[in-house]
């Protein structure tokens, strides 16, 4: 019966034209696209401007109802970004002098520029990010989990970067 009661409720919800408040969110006023060309690496992380670039296409995209592209160029706002730090830090250590977890601390500063006037629409010069990892004791399983941490530390990046500049 509280089952029956719930979609009953949720049924009614819906025909009155209540809806859940989307995620989707849009920039100010007469911005039609958005640019996010490949984030600078000052960094000697290989490929880790690839990384976090993809994953923050990827959630501006999903967050947004414009184009958003890997330009700078043809497009009404650019967000710019620069990975200044990547630091790989052992937070707890094994049986040996070896670090056993990791700390994967990324410092980003990132801005969102109007392209027309070049306007700093929003900007954080010290946008830090970290990710923890720990690597396997024994040595015949041993796998590097830096990569993965990384993937993870780019889509957390982007979410939490994506939520504060739409919501800015």
């Amino acid at each position: 019966p509280a089952i029956c009661v719930e979609a009953a409720a949720m049924i009614l919800c819906l025909a009155c034209g209540y809806r859940i408040h989307s995620s989707v969110k849009s920039l100010p006023a007469g911005i039609g696209s958005l640019g996010i060309p490949t984030f600078r690496n000052l960094t000697p992380q290989y490929r880790l401007e690839q990384r976090i670039t993809a994953a923050v296409l990827k959630e501006f995209s999903i967050r947004t109802r414009m184009p958003v592209s890997s330009r700078s160029t043809d497009v009404d706002v650019v967000l710019v970004g620069e990975i200044r730090n990547a630091i790989s830090s052992p937070v707890t250590f094994g049986t040996d002098t070896f670090g056993s977890a990791f700390l994967v601390t990324v410092q980003v500063s990132v801005k969102l520029v109007r392209v027309k006037d070049s306007t700093v629409l929003w900007e954080n010069n010290d946008f830090l990010f970290r990710e923890r990892y720990v690597l396997p004791s024994r040595v015949h399983d041993f796998f590097s989990e830096e990569g993965p941490a990384l993937e993870r530390l780019s889509r957390e990046f982007a979410a939490s970067l994506a939520s504060t500049v739409l919501s800015r």
